[in-house]
């Protein structure tokens, strides 16, 4: 009789523990990567021409020094733009052969 008595008992808490672990498992988010951009660019944004002058008699253009940096800031900021598309068609096209 006492064997018959922890049939019962084992079995329901076989299947209580069984449960509680399927359940436990269920309720775990699954976790999912992520792969992010490299960091674009931005492209650069060239600078009003208001204070550009053109001298007709000399062909001379004259500018301010902070102007000659913005043009210079702009074409490094352009170079930046076209090496990053460079290496992702690069990537892209290797993708595509796999």
């Amino acid at each position: 009789m006492r064997n018959k008595r922890k049939r019962p008992f084992r079995t329901v808490l076989l299947v209580s523990v069984l449960s509680a672990l399927m359940m436990s498992c269920a309720g775990i988010p699954r976790i999912e990567y992520v792969r992010l951009p490299a960091e674009v660019p931005a492209f650069p944004v060239f600078p009003a021409p208001d204070c550009v002058t053109l001298d007709d008699e000399s062909e001379t253009v004259s500018m301010p020094l902070w102007y000659w940096q913005k043009v210079a800031e702009y074409k490094i900021g352009v170079d930046a733009v076209e090496e990053y598309l460079k290496k992702t068609n690069a990537k892209a096209r290797e993708a595509s052969r796999d």
